[in-house]
């Protein structure tokens, strides 16, 4: 497993600020949280499944390429940095989602 952090410096409110992910060997998604700036907290994946929610698409190796100077910081963080963040997800209310769950 490798880890992920995006960060997002985008004008509009719906799309997430920071994005933690979880990738398997093939580098996609295996679980996902989501902060938005109006403090909205969406978990996919694991306990919370919603797996078609998580992008089928494989991470590039190089995470650079996600890189867009301004708006867009992608890189790596360790497994103990995540599942912190998964752990603060499971305490704080799944937002608008949670109507649907």
């Amino acid at each position: 497993m490798s880890y992920v952090l995006i960060e997002q410096n985008l004008e509009e409110e719906d799309e997430p600020r920071f994005i933690y992910a979880e990738l398997d060997s093939g580098r996609r998604e295996v679980r996902r949280v989501e902060f938005y700036p109006n403090g909205l907290c969406f978990a996919y994946g694991g306990d919370y499944g919603r797996e078609e929610a998580l992008s089928p698409a494989p991470y590039p190796e190089d995470l650079r390429t996600l890189n867009r100077p301004g708006e867009v910081t992608a890189r790596a963080i360790t497994p103990a940095a995540f599942w912190e963040i998964w752990g603060q997800a499971q305490e704080r209310p799944d937002g608008f989602m949670g109507m649907f769950a």
